[in-house]
């Protein structure tokens, strides 16, 4: 129901406590998420790590889209199937 995605994007990091020198500076921390993607606007993306046949997702995560550095599509999501009955074939015994 969803494209399967892979997003490598800045996160917020926590800084050190107390005082620092002027010259130190707060390292990025980019992190790497996969999941389907369940709503992508303009001003943010939101991955799920679970679906369900139905479309419900589980285990959200939601990324500003001014962080995101790259974003690469590892599944496009299933296309509408029509339902067919399967044939089965019988195996005289």
């Amino acid at each position: 129901h969803y494209d399967l995605v892979e997003i490598v994007w800045d996160d917020a990091a926590g800084l050190k406590d107390g005082w620092t020198a002027k010259h130190e500076k707060a390292d990025p921390y980019i992190a790497l998420s996969v999941g389907f993607i369940i709503l992508d606007t303009a001003d943010y993306i939101i991955i799920a790590q679970d679906t369900d046949g139905e479309g419900g997702h589980n285990g959200r995560t939601q990324i500003p889209r001014g962080t995101v550095r790259n974003l690469k599509i590892l599944r496009k999501k299933d296309g509408k199937k029509e339902s067919k009955p399967t044939e089965i074939p019988i195996i005289p015994s």
